[in-house]
């Protein structure tokens, strides 16, 4: 019995491990709220007439330039109000690629986030997870997504894939005051294509 208590006594708890793991959290939970700000507003077109159960509806759209300048705008605005104490940035090249730098325990400690973002058919957007690095390690993006998926009530619009190392973003189920979104185009190539359709209710 008392080597049984010695033993369960040399388990302490890794602050680095909890330390770790609510970076991550906060990396990919950052970056969720950060897609939601984008159906906001830029290159609006003219309302066109929609079915009886909307009144209008309107296009947004987004090069990659304007994708990166309206990222800046609210992650600089998000993190001055909330006197945030992670520095991070979003940016779409390549890959759509979340980096910047937080403490952990007192130490400043730099991560890389890489997903790849797929229009799925309904309207949603599902992103994959390529990469995920912290200092100088690869992290084993499955074990994080399974960890979160587990540990965190995520909103009801936002669906984890461990065994695809995805993130689906439910957009058709996500509501601001009634107003639905739904993405239209991705386009990664070249300045890169961004597009959206608002739908707002009848009064």
């Amino acid at each position: 019995m008392q080597r049984s208590a010695q033993t369960k006594q040399k388990q302490p708890r890794n602050p680095w491990k909890w330390g770790f793991l609510g970076l991550v959290l906060i990396i990919v939970i950052g970056f969720i709220f950060l897609l939601t700000q984008f159906t906001g507003a830029s290159s609006v077109k003219q309302p066109t007439a929609t079915t009886a159960k909307s009144a209008a509806s309107f296009n947004v759209s987004l090069n990659k330039k304007q994708l990166n300048a309206m990222s800046d705008y609210y992650l600089d605005r998000f993190q001055d109000k909330n006197d945030s104490q992670m520095n991070y940035k979003f940016h779409v090249k390549n890959d759509a690629v979340v980096t910047g730098q937080a403490k952990v325990l007192g130490i400043t400690v730099h991560f890389g986030l890489s997903l790849t973002p797929k229009l799925l058919k309904n309207g949603n957007v599902q992103l994959k997870a390529k990469k995920l690095a912290v200092g100088q390690l690869s992290v084993p993006v499955k074990a994080v997504m399974s960890y979160i998926k587990k540990s965190y009530n995520l909103p009801k619009w936002v669906v984890l894939d461990t065994k695809q190392k995805t993130i689906t973003l439910n957009l058709n189920a996500f509501r601001t005051k009634g107003v639905q979104y739904r993405a239209t185009k991705i386009d990664m190539s070249s300045a890169g294509k961004f597009e959206f359709k608002v739908l707002i209710p009848k009064k």
